[in-house]
């Protein structure tokens, strides 16, 4: 028998599930934020990426200079996909630029384990945010794999748009065995330096949004 409590708890339940999935304007902020996202990621790679020593640094700038935006959009979603979407728009974005499938991929996995670790918390956890970000900085590393294992004639293509220099002191550095895991690991920490300060900046919001 159907009593009206259960009807009470059926509705709630069924209410509560609704506000946790992805809406119109969660899907919206997801989109608004991978662009601006991309505008600074354009920026950066534009201006600092034009040396080889800059583009070599951007897995470390660029978290550092996105950390404000980032941390403004775990304020704003806050449920399951969020993390992950905003992983797989940004991978398609870069092979839409150019890019190789490595980044796609990289981001893929770092947005399993981030979204993993943000539901634990239950999307509401400011340290998790800024540890999640930290995770997500990493993505953009998978942008310099297929320069490690380039081919001769990739090499020789791609010296044609940017220079012998610049192709042999990058392509270099990145074969020397040490410098890729220290990108990686610089891309986590500047993730959480970033994260830290947009943390800071966006206090109002998080404190607004529920994130303690």
């Amino acid at each position: 028998m159907v009593t009206q409590k259960n009807l009470y708890c059926n509705g709630g339940d069924m209410m509560q599930n609704k506000k946790e999935k992805l809406n119109g304007k969660d899907f919206i902020n997801i989109g608004i934020f991978t662009a601006i996202y991309m505008v600074i990621v354009i920026v950066i790679a534009c201006t600092v990426g034009l040396i080889p020593i800059g583009f070599i640094l951007l897995p470390i700038i660029l978290p550092i200079i996105g950390g404000i935006p980032m941390m403004l959009y775990f304020t704003k979603v806050k449920k399951a996909g969020m993390l992950l979407i905003f992983e797989i728009l940004f991978g398609l974005v870069m092979i839409l630029t150019g890019m190789g499938y490595d980044l796609l991929i990289w981001g893929v996995v770092v947005g399993i384990i981030c979204e993993l670790l943000f539901k634990a918390t239950k999307y509401s956890s400011r340290k998790m945010a800024v540890i999640c970000y930290g995770i997500l900085s990493t993505c953009i590393c998978g942008n310099y794999i297929h320069w490690i294992s380039a081919s001769e004639d990739w090499l020789s293509q791609t010296a044609v748009t940017y220079g012998d220099t610049y192709v042999n002191t990058v392509h270099g550095a990145l074969t020397t065995g040490w410098v890729f895991p220290v990108m990686v690991i610089g891309g986590f920490i500047a993730g959480i330096i970033g994260g830290l300060i947009g943390k800071s900046v966006m206090k109002k919001h998080f404190e607004k949004s529920g994130l303690v």
